[in-house]
């Protein structure tokens, strides 16, 4: 019994109330009591030494290393450049440029036209200045959709963050479903071993057959096959868990397992909202459908801009140039001071460029922002639509998990009653084996069922208060990680 006991601490020592509830529960003397309460205390001391992981610090740290919301963000900032871009559209450009030409053989003298056969050297400068006056409305409209660009940029950044975080929240769930499951598994198991041991000292008194001692050894040996498929399903969530937080697969994470045995009404605010409430909060705050309502916005300043193709485009300029002119291997030329202020002129003009016939291309493209924009219009419909259904759906959720909760609480205290009372009749002769493992199936079904509905209620509480518009990450929370 003692190394049953052993063995089932240096496997299990991180459920240390469980130990406890072990030793108390077992038949063996102060002594081994004192000795194996020691050992628990030390593996509890062991567990919290490591750091424990809450909910709101894993998804802080998932969204601060995931690698789509580092894009988002990159892409957040060209929208931002691609605003002041369009901003510097109503600017004058300035522009310079310069010449040098160096001839030889045959030339044209500038003075007279005529022909020579001189080397020269000629040397130009020019500044000119440019100021678009009038694009067919294209410089506003292009400002326009540069700003709801911003916008679109920024919804797409909240809506990376907030799906990591609630993929993080889901795969946490998972986690602590699985280690809940485990942590049954293993109070099954102990109770079979516990079972199991009485069950031979009453057969060697004569008080059982070998009949209902090869059954519980049966029951043991599925109770230690089921623990270990819960372990490995538990290692498989925490390394999803891992992956969707970008943590190193090597490095120990340790969750907060308070929702496991706290109710889950004190994790949650208890609030009288309608599902109506609930929709219009959304309506307003989820970053998918402002991104959709951006979209939208961004498609009817492209169909507005394109009538610039169209229309005349009319165009302000000016400028100063000079020159500098020599030919080589002779002297009588003014200096390069002079010669550049005496040719020093300005100049000043407006141009009109009128669209006569581009080839059908400005009505193709007003006819395909027309679409475009009818499509985004579509899709941010759809989007609405499709956000309500969400809504509605969460919320339903939440209200029909929180009765499920409560019939399972009340489900497992009857059926926890009812498996020790089965056990009791069962040691005293009055059951059988079979009426135990029966009982016990049905105890060990009810407290997963219970995990199940109490984990998916508080997940579905958090997801309605996102809904709601509220953070998805405890703002307190601030931890450098």
């Amino acid at each position: 019994m003692i190394a049953v006991l052993a063995r089932t601490l240096i496997h299990e020592y991180r459920m240390n109330d469980f130990f406890i509830f072990l030793i108390s529960d077992m038949n063996m003397t102060s002594n081994v009591k004192f000795i194996c309460m020691a050992v628990a205390g030390c593996f509890a001391l062991h567990g919290e030494a490591q750091e424990v992981w809450s909910v709101d610090r894993c998804m802080a740290y998932a969204v601060r290393h995931n690698h789509t919301v580092k894009q988002r963000l990159l892409e957040a900032k060209n929208y931002e450049l691609d605003r002041l871009q369009a901003i510097g559209s109503f600017l004058p450009g300035v522009s310079g440029s310069t010449g040098v030409q160096y001839n030889f053989g045959r030339s044209v003298d500038p003075e007279t036209n005529t022909y020579n056969n001189v080397s020269t050297f000629n040397n130009s400068y020019t500044l000119e200045g440019s100021l678009t006056v009038f694009r067919g409305g294209s410089l506003v409209n292009e400002l326009r959709r540069s700003k709801a660009a911003v916008l679109l940029g920024k919804a797409a950044l909240q809506e990376a963050r907030d799906n990591t975080a609630l993929e993080t929240f889901q795969a946490y769930i998972d986690a602590l479903y699985c280690y809940g499951t485990e942590r049954l598994a293993r109070k099954k198991l102990a109770e079979s071993d516990s079972l199991l041991y009485k069950t031979r000292r009453q057969e060697e008194l004569g008080l059982k057959g070998l009949a209902d001692v090869a059954q519980m050894e049966a029951q043991q040996a599925t109770d230690a096959y089921n623990l270990t498929r819960q372990r490995n399903l538990f290692e498989t969530a925490m390394l999803t868990l891992k992956q969707k937080m970008n943590y190193p697969a090597s490095e120990p994470l340790v969750l907060d397992t308070c929702l496991l045995d706290a109710s889950p009404l004190s994790f949650v605010k208890l609030s009288a909202d309608s599902p109506e409430d609930v929709v219009s909060a959304a309506l307003s705050t989820n970053p998918t459908l402002h991104q959709a309502e951006m979209n939208k916005r961004i498609a009817l300043m492209q169909r507005k801009g394109s009538w610039a193709n169209i229309l005349p485009q009319i165009t302000l300029f000016g400028g100063v140039s000079s020159s500098y002119y020599k030919e080589l291997h002779k002297d009588g030329y003014d200096s390069f001071g002079r010669q550049f202020r005496n040719n020093l002129g300005q100049y000043f003009g407006v141009s009109m460029s009128i669209p006569l016939f581009n080839r059908f291309s400005g009505a193709v493209s007003m006819r395909q922002a027309r679409n475009n924009y009818r499509i985004a219009s579509e899709q941010y419909e759809e989007q609405k639509t499709e956000l309500q259904k969400l809504v509605l759906q969460a919320v339903q959720d939440r209200e029909g998990y929180l009765k499920e909760t409560v019939q399972m609480e009340k489900k497992v205290a009857s059926d926890s009653l009812a498996y020790h009372v089965t056990r009791r009749k069962f040691e005293e002769g009055l059951m059988t084996s079979l009426d135990v493992q029966n009982s016990a199936a049905t105890l060990l079904e009810s407290e997963t069922l219970f995990l199940q509905s109490k984990l998916t209620y508080v997940l579905k509480c958090r997801l309605v208060d996102y809904y709601k518009g509220e953070e998805i990450i405890n703002c307190r929370l601030n931890v450098e990680n």
